[in-house]
Parts: structure tokens; sequence; C-alpha cells
């Protein structure tokens, strides 16, 4: 079985027997303005999953402290508190740095009513983008092979949102 992997830069990774049947020339059509300015992830508040994410994504992890070069998807959970902390980095940093907010649940099922409201108020201003409950994330230290494989699914559904916020903003500015 072949996996393909797109990320964000626009590149595909396949990975398989007849992996390079599938991969043709390894790149999808992506704005230069969106390839040549590299994307980093970085978590708002402690707990969010961005060191997961990072690894899924196959982006660079930073912190809100660092200097950040070029656009950032910043990650936090689908909590009240999460959601406050995602706004306030977007006040720190401005709309313009943050490409997309990555929205992690934080249980299996819809997120609290107040969660919910803050998350919309929160897509008024930047791309969102919700990432289901996957219960084989729970308590894993390592992305094994193995594991990314069975993720692979939710992880191209992900890749594909960020991809089409970055583009949605890229024309919008």
């Amino acid at each position: 079985m072949t996996k393909v992997v797109l990320r964000l830069d626009g590149s595909s990774v396949a990975e398989g027997a007849d992996a390079a049947s599938w991969a043709g020339p390894g790149r999808a059509v992506v704005p230069p303005t969106v390839a040549a300015r590299p994307t980093s992830i970085v978590g708002v508040h402690p707990g969010a999953g961005v060191s997961t994410w990072a690894q899924l994504l196959d982006l660079p992890e930073a912190e809100l402290t660092d200097e950040l070069a070029g656009p950032v998807v910043l990650v936090c959970r689908s909590t009240p508190a999460g959601i406050y902390a995602t706004k306030a980095a977007i006040h720190s940093l401005g709309t313009a740095a943050v490409s997309a907010v990555l929205v992690v649940a934080d249980a299996p099922g819809k997120p609290i009513p107040a969660a919910a409201r803050e998350q919309r108020v929160l897509a008024g201003a930047v791309p969102v983008v919700p990432v289901p409950w996957l219960p084989r994330l729970r308590a894993v230290a390592e992305i094994s092979p193995q594991l990314a494989g069975q993720l692979a699914r939710p992880v191209q559904r992900v890749t594909k949102a960020l991809l089409g916020a970055q583009s949605i903003k890229e024309k919008a500015e």
C-alpha cells in the first residue's frame, strides 16, 4: 500500500512499493509566496499538542518567544482557556503573521458551547482548522511509522485545510 503525504510547502512524499508512480514530479502547484516563506508551528499553551502536530505535519516547532521569520500555524486545545491564549498570541503577533490556527479537540464529541462560541469569534480573525479527537494519539510520546500510517487520512485532511487556509490568506493580502 502506498500513501502520499502533502506538506504545507507544497511538496508531496510517497511511501510504499510503487511510490515512484504516485509521487509524480514531487511538487504540487503552490503560489511562490507560500512556498518561499517557511511556516513554523507554535503552541500557545502547555498541552496544546504542538509537538505531536509538528511531527505529523513535518513542520518546525517554534515558541512564541522566538523571533518568527515566516508565517505561523498556532495550535491550541478546544477549550475556552486555549482559545483565549490563542487570541492573546494573535494580538501580540498580528493577524498577518498567522496562517491558521489548529484547534485540537480536547475530548471526543462536540466542544462545550463556550468554546464553540469563542472558536467562531476566532475564525472571524484568522483561518481556523478544527482537528478531531484522535484516540490513537492519547498518551503517545513519539509518533512511530506504524502510528503515522494509521493517522494518514486525518493528517491529510488537516494538511489540505491548512494549504487552503494559506492560499486564501495569500489572496486576501
